[in-house]
């Protein structure tokens, strides 16, 4: 048998697609990935060169997906990755293939310089690869007793929601690119991306103007980003109206402070985890980006906390007067971690309960988790 390890190639193109849809609807449910992630899988998509391929004989029998993204923090760029379509063939499992592309990419990952990098996936799985659950988001169960408790009496602005057209499209994008945090999206990508993971976008108009959007699939709002937060019971009224659900489910980052006040009081439940699975390449970039963005929306006390870790990486993050600074070394008194454990400590809402030294530290408790958070509908 011949082994070979390769990028893939436009021979591939069709391969690639067959050994995608063939792994994973053995595993989960029927796929089809050209609908599924249209952005990365379209037709017009050039995805061959992003996969990482073990070849028997010609055939594929291991792959991984690597897509480089631009992400956005504040006045901050960071070059990122997104990881996907991890598969192996059932009858070459074993053979350490996935561990041996998952390294392979890994290497590239970080030669590219990236911060950080997101995929979707069994937690003690992808923890030997450096992944661990991080991140922060609000989770809301919205249901139509919500509503009708919280808004009887209420008199509702008149608005239309109703499929996303190419006319919305410039003017969706705008809101987005006005988020403060977030993948940059390219106004050509920008109607796949939204028509991922089986979402249907929506358009919100008021007054004629489009005055927002969200992606809808099945019971999951999967973006939601309204140019004025006050017509958030007006959509969520339509969201039920026009669906027939029953409830809603959706996810917030912890940055979003428009609308989390009300629905605060609306949602049925509400809890904060982890946002995905996240490896941090480069601690220094990712907690200055995210450092910096928290003290703009929150009080963050002044003082310092220097960390040494056992990769040979160091920073040292420091609060004064209410500006955020982080520097790449330590100091003497460093907290000594492993990559893991600081990426927990520092992007995760229990990270402060899993370190001895930080649960009974004021600045790790007030500080932390930072606000790392990645739309799903840049999750590939």
């Amino acid at each position: 048998m011949h082994v070979t390890f390769s990028m893939g190639t436009s021979a591939d193109r069709q391969d690639i697609l067959d050994f995608g849809d063939l792994v994973f609807s053995k595993s989960d449910r029927p796929h089809d990935f050209q609908t599924l992630l249209p952005r990365l899988y379209g037709p017009q998509a050039s995805f061959e060169p992003l996969h990482y391929l073990v070849k028997e004989d010609g055939k594929i029998r291991a792959m991984v997906c690597v897509l480089p993204m631009e992400y956005q923090v504040g006045e901050t760029v960071l070059k990122i990755s997104g990881v996907g379509t991890v598969s192996v063939h059932p009858a070459a499992r074993g053979r350490g293939y996935m561990k041996k592309l998952m390294n392979w990419a890994l290497r590239d990952m970080q030669e590219r310089g990236e911060a950080f990098s997101v995929l979707g996936g069994q937690r003690q799985r992808y923890e030997y690869f450096g992944y661990t659950p991080s991140g922060v988001k609000l989770t809301y169960t919205i249901t139509r007793d919500n509503l009708r408790h919280r808004y009887a009496g209420r008199t509702f602005a008149e608005i239309t929601l109703r499929p996303m057209e190419e006319k919305d499209w410039a003017a969706c994008h705008a809101l987005y690119q006005k988020l403060p945090a977030g993948t940059l999206r390219s106004r050509e990508e920008f109607p796949s991306i939204l028509r991922s993971w089986d979402a249907v976008p929506w358009t919100v108009e008021k007054d004629g103007k489009v005055a927002g959007y969200f992606c809808l699939a099945a019971q999951r709002i999967l973006e939601l980003v309204l140019d004025d937060p006050g017509l958030l019971p007006e959509v969520l009224q339509g969201i039920f109206q026009t669906t027939g659900l029953a409830e809603c489910f959706f996810s917030l980052p912890d940055w979003e402070l428009s609308l989390t006040p009300e629905l605060g009081h609306l949602a049925e439940w509400h809890r904060l985890e982890c946002d995905n699975n996240y490896r941090i390449f480069d601690f220094p970039a990712a907690a200055r980006a995210f450092l910096q963005m928290k003290a703009a929306y929150t009080f963050l006390p002044d003082g310092q906390l220097s960390l040494a870790l056992t990769d040979g990486q160091q920073l040292t993050l420091t609060v004064s007067g209410g500006v955020p600074s982080v520097t790449e070394t330590a100091n003497p008194d460093a907290w000594q971690l492993t990559p893991l454990e600081a990426q927990r400590l520092l992007f995760t809402p229990e990270g402060w309960r899993e370190i001895p030294q930080a649960g009974k530290n004021s600045l790790a408790r007030a500080w932390f988790p930072l606000p790392l958070f990645n739309f799903s509908q840049d999750n590939c």
